[in-house]
């Protein structure tokens, strides 16, 4: 029987440093040590293209390794979209360039052009067939439950499977599901002995594909696999076996192939029920139960479909909002032709930022904040190089059938949403060099189906698992610090309360705060030259919103002017929530009227006529000035989200609300200028 293995390693756009190198000590060094002290030993090898080019700066030993294993004939490399993007949801013509582009890179480096594929989170749409074809890609890594959805067989899951869309084929090889759940959790024995038993069945191939991270960067995998041993075992009774025949992916995907099949939208079985809607997932999961209860384990996976990845562009619009400016800055990048402004551009199309699971994704602000980086550098190149600025463009980021306006100056950019309340976001100022601070990128907190397992205790000791295992709290009161935002936590929201309210009932998102959003009447959008202004007036029963939002083309400065009319005494205020991505560190904190420093994670009550906002890390500062003294509310926005290690309470920005109490019948204004600067023109 033959048996072959493919690693993919991957660490996503504007991780930590100190991560990759913890991840580079910890897993990648040690697990390629091992690869090559076992002759017998052959594999493939994804590294993602981010990882990459981090490993060729700092590591660069660790890639020479990679080539003569490569060059040996011991291993191969792998291409895929450079930065690891989900193909499925971009342009077909974007994907195969940018996989040619890496196949070019990678063949400088193993000697050989790469002819197999690793699909991101193995995220698979029948389209990408004639494209990954056109790119010259012949097979590709897929999970079992990709075939079995399909209607393969079981003794034809074992073989290559041709798929294709009319216009092109691909082979697809599918990595047991059964079997990377036991690496490298089970003893190494027991894998041998799973191993025996489909070779006793008559299966003739046995593929692996899996995250190599699980070899080290999982909780307790180091100390399994390097201190304990557990891999050079593992590896050592693998090359002891003679009836087994240790091969490279490619030779395990020139075998004889099964089908043609149509293979459904998908990705592994872990994926698609994370997609699931938390509204649904408890009846998924009974259904799931049941199929089991009466003896179709094996076959729940496929016949309970979950969902498909794009439902996480729906279910956190923050994403849906990345990946939409992403798709409406195409064609600006395109006509610069500018190199660097492309590779910005497909920088911001890495995965992990766009979705959730067990790792953290869209909850950590660094990552989100880097792609929307990577996505302001391309626009602000872009439009450098054919003399763009500023760029008005009236666009729909959101998918919501409503068109915003997206507005890049040389000191900002931003989004005007005319139809969800003439709010801002995708907020970023540009410092003096051209460098983007990403300031508007808050995270709304949502309710998650896991957020049922949570606990008020601490953390607990357990034993070594896979991150699929259910995991203890981080810290201790997590469960009954759970809130949801009941609104989009973005720039000048108008909110309404009654008068008698308090912090905790804007903090906790109480019924009794209202939101004037929608479709303003009387929606207006004039420009002098210098300035794009925006009215429109807003009401429910009771309340009259008068409002106006002015946007500079020539500073990065924003105003506010807003004019509520009650019927009865109520708390009218505008929201401004910003994230300096840390809730408790020294260089970023707020002041309010000169007065002394708050950190961003520190809630409070205060009289306000100038509020300054400062990020000394990244060196900008916001300065809000009120025209008339105002009340000012603070809160943090905290999500408490699942990740690798633990559920974790993480900091998504600090929400300001500027109100004040309106009298019946009489007319109560606010008049709010918000300007981007360096912390030195802050003082």
């Amino acid at each position: 029987m033959k048996v072959g293995f493919v690693f993919h390693i991957h660490q996503p756009v504007g991780n930590f440093r100190h991560v990759m190198e913890a991840a580079f000590e910890e897993c990648y060094r040690p697990m390629l040590d091992v690869l090559a002290s076992h002759e017998g030993m052959k594999c493939g090898l994804h590294i993602s293209g981010s990882l990459l080019e981090w490993l060729e700066n700092n590591h660069p030993r660790y890639i020479e390794k990679v080539s003569e294993l490569c060059r040996s004939g011991r291993m191969e490399l792998l291409t895929g979209g450079r930065y690891e993007p989900v193909l499925t949801v971009f342009h077909g013509d974007d994907v195969r360039k940018q996989v040619e582009a890496f196949s070019d890179h990678l063949e400088t480096i193993s000697g050989a052009r790469p002819a197999g594929l690793w699909l991101t989170e193995r995220v698979w749409e029948p389209w990408l067939a004639s494209v990954l074809a056109d790119a010259g890609v012949r097979w590709v890594v897929v999970d079992d439950i990709h075939l079995e959805r399909a209607g393969v067989g079981r003794m034809d899951m074992f073989r290559p499977c041709m798929t294709g869309d009319g216009r092109g084929t691909v082979r697809l090889l599918a990595g047991s599901m059964e079997m990377r759940y036991m690496v490298p959790f089970a003893p190494a024995g027991r894998v041998v002995e799973w191993l025996k038993k489909q070779r006793d069945a008559g299966v003739g191939l046995v593929f692996y594909g899996d995250d190599g991270e699980k070899f080290g960067v999982w909780p307790g995998t180091g100390e399994l696999c390097y201190d304990r041993g557990w891999l050079h075992e593992f590896f050592g009774i693998l090359e002891s076996l003679g009836w087994l025949d240790i091969i490279l992916p490619s030779r395990a995907a020139g075998m004889p192939a099964a089908g043609p099949f149509c293979v459904p939208a998908g990705s592994y079985r872990e994926m698609n029920e994370w997609t699931v809607h938390p509204d649904h997932a408890e009846s998924y999961g009974r259904a799931k139960a049941a199929l089991e209860s009466a003896g179709l384990k094996d076959s729940a996976g496929h016949l309970l479909a979950g969902g498909t990845w794009r439902n996480f562009l729906v279910r956190y619009p923050e994403s849906g909002e990345l990946h939409g400016r992403v798709l409406a800055s195409r064609d600006m990048v395109l006509k610069s032709g500018d190199a660097s402004a492309l590779e910005h551009y497909r920088k911001s199309q890495c995965n992990c930022a766009y979705w959730h699971g067990v790792f953290g994704g869209v909850y950590l602000p660094h990552l989100r904040e880097a792609l929307w980086r990577e996505i302001n550098l391309a626009e602000r190149i872009a439009l450098e190089k054919t003399n763009g600025f500023p760029g008005v463009e009236p666009v729909d980021t959101d998918c919501d059938g409503e068109r915003e306006t997206r507005i890049i100056t040389r000191g900002m950019s931003l989004v005007v949403r005319t139809f969800r309340g003439l709010t801002v976001g995708q907020l970023a100022f540009f410092t003096p060099d051209g460098s983007p601070v990403v300031l508007g990128d808050v995270l709304s907190r949502r309710r998650e189906a896991y957020h049922d397992e949570i606990s008020d205790e601490g953390p607990t000791e357990g034993a070594i698992g896979t991150i699929h295992s259910n995991m203890g709290s981080k810290e201790e009161g997590l469960a009954s610090g759970l809130i949801f935002d009941r609104w989009k936590r973005t720039c000048f929201t108008s909110l309404v309360m009654p008068a008698d309210s308090g912090l905790t009932e804007w903090m906790s998102c109480g019924d009794t705060v209202k939101v004037l959003r929608g479709i303003p009447n009387g929606l207006s959008t004039t420009e002098n030259g210098e300035t794009l202004i925006f009215r429109g007036d807003f009401s429910m029963p009771g309340i009259v919103l008068r409002k106006e939002v002015s946007v500079s083309l020539e500073e990065p400065v924003l105003r506010l002017g807003a004019e509520w009319i009650t019927t009865s005494y109520r708390r009218v205020g505008i929201e401004i929530c910003l994230n300096l991505l840390a809730g408790n560190a020294p260089d970023r904190f707020y002041a309010v009227n000169g007065g002394r420093k708050h950190e961003m994670a520190a809630s409070g009550v205060f009289r306000v006529s100038r509020l300054e906002v400062v990020d000394l890390y990244r060196k900008a500062a916001v300065v809000i000035e009120a025209e008339s003294p105002c009340d000012l509310w603070v809160a943090p926005i905290e999500s408490v989200n699942r990740s690798e290690s633990g559920f974790e309470r993480v900091h998504q920005g600090t929400a300001f609300l500027f109100s004040g109490v309106a009298e019946p019948g009489v007319s109560i204004a606010m008049k709010l200028t918000m300007s981007m600067r360096s912390p030195e023109e802050a003082e």
